[in-house]
């Protein structure tokens, strides 16, 4: 059996579970866990179409999607970045916070504030993605 492909339907349902297993150190540092009910996207922007959407609800993921998104108007936080930079990430070779502030992953919806309040949750969503087993070929 092959490793799904990064973002795909599969992928997304071994990555929320990756997250979920991680989730007591994320919540813990998400600014205000228990009000944290919001919908991240994720855009590989030099692989256009490709995109993931992650539901939380009280600082828990509930759903992860690559096919049935969410509505633009629940979606909180866009994140746009390049396939290498989220490898980058998930590897744990740079912080995804690092990334965001330098530029190569773009918060292109949401305000910065709320990104750096939330930064190393961020670091720690991205960076669970590595436990998932993935083919990056997309």
């Amino acid at each position: 059996m092959s490793d799904p492909t990064f973002f795909s339907e599969e992928w997304c349902q071994f990555a929320l579970k990756a997250e979920q297993a991680d989730s007591a150190k994320i919540m813990k540092a998400l600014k205000n866990p228990k009000t944290f009910t919001h919908v991240l996207a994720f855009e590989v922007a030099d692989r256009p179409g490709v995109q993931t959407h992650l539901k939380y609800d009280a600082g828990r993921a509930t759903a992860w999607t690559a096919l049935d998104l969410f509505d633009e108007s629940e979606v909180w936080a866009r994140f746009r970045a390049n396939l290498e930079h989220y490898q980058e990430a998930a590897s744990g070779k740079t912080p995804a916070a690092n990334l965001v502030m330098s530029g190569k992953m773009r918060l292109v919806k949401g305000t910065m504030k709320d990104a750096v309040e939330n930064a190393q949750s961020l670091t720690l969503l991205v960076r669970s993605w590595g436990t998932v087993p993935t083919d990056w070929g997309i």
